[in-house]
């Protein structure tokens, strides 16, 4: 049984295709430039890619072939790399698939890093947390015992939950862990990509963000694909693979039925309910005076910048929300017993 091969992200496909952008944009011949860039990358998948580039060229095959055969590159790259070398538009196709794929990874990053600082700012709350129970309660503890007083209400229950972590947090933090290395690798199987994907689309937080990031990848892809000279149909079922939110498949593929039934490209992205009534002006700007592939990717980066800005409030919001929280419950585990000490204390 093969191995399935893996395909190559995009920062390392914007990374590539900027690499070959600046090589046709400079004038130098495809051979000269893959013999560089194979004797200066050290990723082994994607040094092997650029030897049987050089050897390709040098024999008279195409690039799409060997791109295509070597299953790390998306067949949707392949497609407009084919229209690029038959239309003789190498450059704008390199150029225009450079600029998909860097969109493409910095609003990824922007994703990755609004996922990471809340769950950063969770396990520093669990932490400090934590610390108060096991380690600050039980000197509490004693000093009510030498008063001749036992912690009771809130305070006692703190303090059994204190003491049940002192003797299992280790387990508790390794079941923790192990949860998490379960749902990490689980990310990695197509069942659990599915799941996720499910969940990520389905959940009320981030669905609106589910469907603004298949709008934006629909957007890019199309700009990327009229400009490299690919007819609306064929540009429209490349598309439709590269879409992930249900619903925006669903739009797509509305789009496709009312092209293919005869009807205007703008009319089809109208009745799509993939663009807001912003996205649709310029769209309708950009397809009646034949500029359809900048106005699109015009849609393509105010929906990444809309996106981003949307992030950056998300967290602006869970961060003092997750510091009030810890603020709380420090207060609340000192004040139990703080108040019932300074009592003891009143009482002497």
């Amino acid at each position: 049984m093969s191995k399935k091969t893996k395909q190559l992200k995009p920062a390392q496909l914007k990374v590539l295709f900027s690499n070959l952008e600046m090589i046709t944009h400079s004038g130098l011949h495809l051979s000269e430039g893959f013999d560089i860039l194979r004797k200066n990358d050290d990723d082994p998948v994607e040094q092997d890619l650029m030897n049987k580039l050089y050897e390709a060229v040098n024999v008279g095959e195409t690039i799409t072939g060997v791109m295509r055969e070597s299953k790390i590159v998306p067949e949707y790259a392949c497609s407009l790399l084919s229209i690029g070398e038959k239309t003789g538009r190498l450059e704008e196709t390199f150029a225009s698939l450079a600029d998909y794929y860097i969109k493409r990874d910095e609003l990824s990053q922007s994703i990755r890093s609004s996922v990471v600082y809340p769950v950063s700012m969770l396990i520093m709350v669990f932490v400090v947390v934590a610390a108060l129970l096991v380690q600050v309660m039980p000197v509490f503890d004693h000093i009510f015992r030498q008063l001749g007083y036992e912690m009771s209400g809130i305070s006692a229950g703190l303090m059994s939950a204190g003491t049940i972590l002192g003797q299992f947090g280790f387990w508790i933090v390794a079941v923790l862990f192990a949860l998490a290395v379960i749902g990490i690798l689980l990310a990695l199987t197509p069942g659990g990509k599915k799941f996720y994907g499910a969940l990520f689309q389905g959940a009320p937080i981030t669905k609106d963000l589910s469907l603004d990031l298949s709008a934006q990848r629909f957007s890019l892809a199309m700009s990327s694909m009229l400009s490299a000279g690919l007819e609306l149909n064929t540009s429209l079922e490349y598309a439709e693979k590269l879409v992930e939110d249900k619903r925006a498949m669903g739009s797509v593929s509305k789009i496709r039925k009312i092209v293919d039934g005869g009807g205007s490209f703008l009319e089809a992205l109208e009745k799509s309910d993939l663009y807001t009534q912003k996205d649709l002006a310029l769209l309708a700007v950009g397809i009646k005076t034949g500029a359809d592939a900048e106005a699109l990717n015009m849609v393509g980066e105010q929906i990444t910048i809309a996106t981003e800005g949307r992030l950056e409030r998300l967290i602006a919001t869970i961060e003092p929300t997750l510091v009030a929280i810890m603020c709380v419950l420090v207060g609340l585990i000192l004040l139990s017993v703080m108040l019932p000490l300074m009592g003891a204390l009143t009482g002497f």
